[in-house]
């Protein structure tokens, strides 16, 4: 099993925004941390392909997927850089019928990436848990999508009320992904998510093709993301330690009910709340699933 942890993990939002260390000092940061692959951002794709094809081949680290919307630029950077995926990391939706709408648009997404030998899938957090005319919402996406895979994260899905390996078989062959993230509550999904349909701003569109705002510009948004989350402090108080005694999710269990597809998931850790140094907590979560996990 490849062991795989996101850029993102390496800054959060300031990553989103092209802030902080280069992407070829994350991957030497990540291969010396015991990770074998990577998943990227859009920003890391506003490198020179060849750069990044160079830096992967300098650390030994191969690309699994990015978190980005699925446009064909998109697709064929990953198709280059040999990554099996593209996975939509969150876009809003709030009923039945608007999880249909996401639905038919993923595979719309997914026939436009097939020919590259890319797959689409969709990434979760906890809203998508929210219940609506009998099933939670990612439920209601993935029924009326042929084409599109899940990438669960097993830590919000267990936050929001899913219990993780009951999704991956109900929808096996369907798990391109998982995200490795703890967590020690259940909140439940919240209250009804966002619309798509509402007229507000989507705060994705802040991510798109950052690198062409100042620097200034960039630090003003990341300033707005923090207090935000400063606001909403408890968000990642409850991602603890790998393992830890008050973790609520079984990852041998996940690890067994991911072997009975008929294809290899991809394990990615994403850490937002941190025990520890920040570095040591991510060589910690990367140790403690080749510990035990096989």
């Amino acid at each position: 099993m490849n062991v795989g942890i996101g850029t993102y993990s390496f800054g959060g939002i300031a990553s989103y925004l092209g802030l902080g260390p280069s992407l070829l000092e994350k991957f030497r940061t990540i291969r010396a941390l015991g990770f074998s692959c990577v998943e990227l951002l859009p920003v890391d794709l506003e490198n020179d392909v060849a750069d990044i094809r160079k830096w992967l081949d300098e650390t030994g680290l191969e690309v699994t997927s990015v978190h980005a919307e699925p446009t064909l630029e998109i697709v064929k950077k990953m198709a280059v850089l040999g990554g099996k995926a593209v996975i939509w990391a969150g876009t809003p939706f709030c009923s039945k019928a608007e999880a249909i709408e996401v639905a038919h648009l993923l595979d719309e997404m997914a026939d436009m990436a097939a020919p590259y030998g890319i797959k689409v899938g969709y990434h979760n957090h906890s809203q998508e848990f929210y219940f609506d005319e009998g099933k939670c919402l990612l439920e209601h996406l993935l029924d009326n999508s042929t084409k599109c895979y899940s990438q669960l994260d097993c830590g919000w899905a267990m936050n929001g009320g899913m219990y993780p390996p009951y999704f991956i078989r109900k929808y096996r062959d369907r798990i391109v992904s998982i995200h490795v993230k703890e967590n020690c509550r259940v909140a439940g999904p919240g209250e009804r998510p966002a619309s798509r349909h509402a007229d507000t701003p989507n705060p994705a569109a802040a991510f798109a093709h950052v690198k062409e705002l100042p620097v200034e510009e960039r630090q003003k948004i990341l300033d707005g993301f923090t207090q935000n989350a400063a606001a909403n402090g408890a968000r990642f108080a409850v991602q603890c330690k790998m393992g830890a005694a008050e973790s609520n999710l079984d990852w041998k269990e996940i690890k067994k009910a991911l072997d009975e597809q008929s294809f290899e998931a991809f394990w990615v850790v994403e850490r937002e709340g941190f025990y520890d140094e920040h570095d040591a907590c991510i060589a910690q979560d990367c140790a403690w699933l080749k510990e035990n996990i096989r």
